[in-house]
């Protein structure tokens, strides 16, 4: 072995010897199990759930109808589930399992508890909900004794949460800590079945199954609770009217000439889950495919996974060892193997590199389709680290240059800007590209009035303060400043470098700017003698975006409709006592890329120099959002009626609201004004006057 071979060993030894100690120390956890929802979400979107299961949901229409039909109000009397286990035991279900605990008496007294233990004793097949609060808890929330008595089994919903992001990817399995339930779903199992083996039950190396989840529990085809309901009581209609011998075939002919009747006899030998699905009612949990999938769906994926034998095995850990030292022995060669001398060998090893973690990306896939959960992060970091560690010593030379780039233009251009300049000198000519992208304008509230007050020397240090602050929030988000204008500042994101999650970068960016400003406002206040505030208008779509100006001096910026959108809407808070407002187009897409923030509707509005209107929003954190429920679902009532026209109705809302919201008061004044007026035509857009 020659001494190069002799260091390529050491190297890889090395590099294998560190990947492996990260992985042990869990640095990767978090981006395996993304890397794992990814493959769940995609996967899912083909998968077809078993017709065995059948989901009945108490839903808000149902809630409105019990409550008109006979007065019910919530908690539901519980005569109302008795008749769920008459309907179903009707079609000879397999089991019906509750996913809600019963655990206080009935509202409506102990007879009303007793129609529901008698009926679920007459169906045999009734499963009831337990909860323990964690793994280690041995106290359980137990259904009332005579709902516990009577049930076939007891089933456990509490679920086992990944500790890196708190994600259900897993259900328990086997009972734990003395306990004797086991989960809804093999409980449900087990009824119908008489037993199950667990042993054939691949576990997950952290406990309990992995679960294959659909997208959505829509798959599962769910019915109302109104649905059985009202099909139970029309049933028992027929009870009164004919024998037991000729209800059958009634009910066969009220199912063909009913559109909304619900034939019993098609839930026969089938699973039913019935859970909670109104607002505020259902809880919700984290899972791969839904940072807010409802909690009866991971019960009903289970006994899907069940049901199909679509089970998945972790790789078994020597497996993995030897994965990664595979990439690290292919990644290091692969770069070892570049020519110094030309950049076109660092290009097509880099392609080729890159083409080798795409074609693992899809025998990754694969094999977790097939039922096989290979490492992800783990063998593509080992190939790309140990591919970078053998070029190294060739970017030596080449990485003081692209310092030296970086400091002389840090000044004026975004990082990324300079990062594709290196990369692309190309980008120095004149020219621009159409892109998506979410444009940021943002200005200070009568910041002339504050200039006239200050002497040159402290009106320039206020900027340089408060437009640091702001730039370097702008650019943390991966935004790019286009330019100031004054106490102005422009900015986009989306180029020049793609980003598909650029209104959800904007729209954190701007709440961040103006969270950090409110840190300062004592500061700033001080030295302007008035309060320093900004207002911000964002707005995404298509842009021309490249570099624009002479030949001999350019900028990197933007330009179209977009981009005026974004800036009409800064001042358009004027008008509506805001100070952060996005387009519905920023919102949407803000949310599609996984935005935690909240969009608060404002009104439909119509710019100066267009006929058609917008929805704007004001972005807020979840906490505010939440804190003003009240006034945002009276607002929105006030909204509807404005919209409609009805200025007087939608004026006296607004009016109550005034005192405590901006945006409510502006509203008001504009009810009054076209109260007066009477437009001879209404769309519901607010059209402004002024940019």
């Amino acid at each position: 072995m020659n001494r190069q071979a002799k260091r390529n060993a050491v190297s890889i030894a090395v590099i294998f010897a560190v990947m492996v100690l990260l992985y042990l120390a869990g640095v990767f956890t978090w981006a395996e199990n993304k890397a794992y929802d990814a493959r769940m979400k995609t996967s899912a979107r083909h998968r077809s759930p078993s017709e065995e299961i059948s989901l009945v949901l108490l839903d808000q229409q149902s809630l409105d109808w019990a409550q008109s039909e006979f007065g019910w109000g919530w908690p539901w009397p519980r005569k109302s589930y008795a008749m769920l286990n008459d309907f179903f035991a009707r079609g000879n279900a397999a089991s019906l399992a509750y996913d809600m605990i019963y655990s206080e008496p009935s509202l409506y007294g102990e007879e009303d508890d007793l129609a529901f233990a008698e009926s679920s004793r007459k169906f045999g097949r009734v499963i009831q909900t337990v909860y323990y609060k964690d793994e280690k808890s041995d106290k359980a929330t137990k259904p009332i004794p005579c709902l516990e008595e009577s049930a076939a089994l007891l089933g456990n919903v509490s679920s086992l949460l990944d500790k890196s992001d708190r994600s259900v990817r897993r259900s328990p399995v086997y009972p734990v800590n003395g306990r004797k339930e086991l989960g809804l779903s093999l409980s449900s199992y087990l009824v119908k079945n008489g037993s199950i083996d667990l042993e054939s039950i691949p576990p997950a190396k952290e406990g309990g199954m992995y679960v294959r989840f659909t997208s959505d529990i829509s798959r599962f085809a769910p019915y109302t609770a109104k649905e059985i309901l009202s099909s139970e009581i029309k049933i028992r209609e027929l009870e009164k009217k004919y024998s037991a011998s000729e209800l059958e075939e009634q009910i066969n002919f009220l199912y063909d000439n009913d559109e909304e009747f619900i034939s019993p006899y098609q839930f026969e030998d089938m699973y039913i889950f019935f859970g909670l699905y109104a607002p505020g009612f259902f809880d919700i949990c984290a899972t791969p495919v839904s940072s807010s999938y409802p909690g009866v769906g991971v019960h009903l994926c289970q006994l899907d996974t069940l049901l199909q034998k679509d089970f998945l095995r972790d790789l078994p850990e020597v497996f993995v060892y030897l994965l990664a030292l595979i990439f690290i022995t292919g990644g290091f060669l692969l770069g070892a193997s570049i020519s110094q001398a030309r950049l076109s060998s660092l290009i097509l090893k880099t392609l080729i590199m890159l083409f080798c973690c795409g074609a693992y990306t899809l025998l990754n896939y694969f094999v977790f389709v097939k039922g096989m959960i290979l490492p992800y992060i783990l063998p593509l970091a080992s190939f790309v680290i140990s591919y970078v560690t053998a070029i190294f010593e060739l970017y030596m030379t080449e990485g003081s240059q692209r310092r030296y780039l970086k400091a002389a233009f840090r000044q004026y251009l975004s990082p990324t800007v300079i990062d594709e300049l290196i990369e692309n000198p190309n980008m120095l000519n004149l020219g621009g590209e159409e892109r998506e992208i979410t444009a940021y304008f943002s200005d200070v509230q009568g910041f002339t009035s504050i200039s006239e007050k200050l002497s040159p020397r402290e009106l320039t240090d206020l900027l340089n303060t408060y437009l640091s602050e702001m730039t370097d929030i702008i650019l943390s988000y991966g935004g790019t400043i286009d330019k100031y204008e004054g106490d102005a500042i422009i900015a986009f994101w989306g180029a020049p470098t793609n980003q598909e999650d650029h209104a959800s970068r904007a729209v954190n960016a701007a709440l961040a700017c103006q969270k950090k400003l409110s840190q300062m406002q004592e500061e700033l206040t001080a030295r302007t003698g008035k309060p320093f505030v900004q207002r911000i208008g964002l707005n995404t779509g298509k842009a021309v975006v490249g570099n624009m100006g002479s030949r001999s001096r350019f900028d990197y910026t933007m330009m179209g409709d977009t981009v005026n959108l974004a800036s009409r809407l800064e001042g358009i808070n004027k008008q509506f006592g805001t100070y952060t407002m996005c387009s519905e187009n920023t919102m949407k897409r803000a949310l599609e890329s996984g935005c935690e923030k909240a969009f608060r509707p404002v009104a439909k509005i119509a710019v100066v120099g267009k006929k058609e209107g917008v929805r704007v929003f004001l972005p807020m954190e979840k906490a505010d959002f939440d804190s003003c429920e009240k006034i945002r679902s009276e607002y929105d009532k006030a909204l509807a009626l404005f919209e409609k026209g009805d200025f007087t109705a939608a004026k006296k809302i607004f009016m109550s609201l005034s005192r405590t919201d901006a945006a409510s008061a502006k509203m008001a004044e504009k009810c009054e004004l076209l109260a007066k007026e009477k437009p001879d035509f209404w769309d519901g857009v607010v059209r402004a006057t002024e940019k």
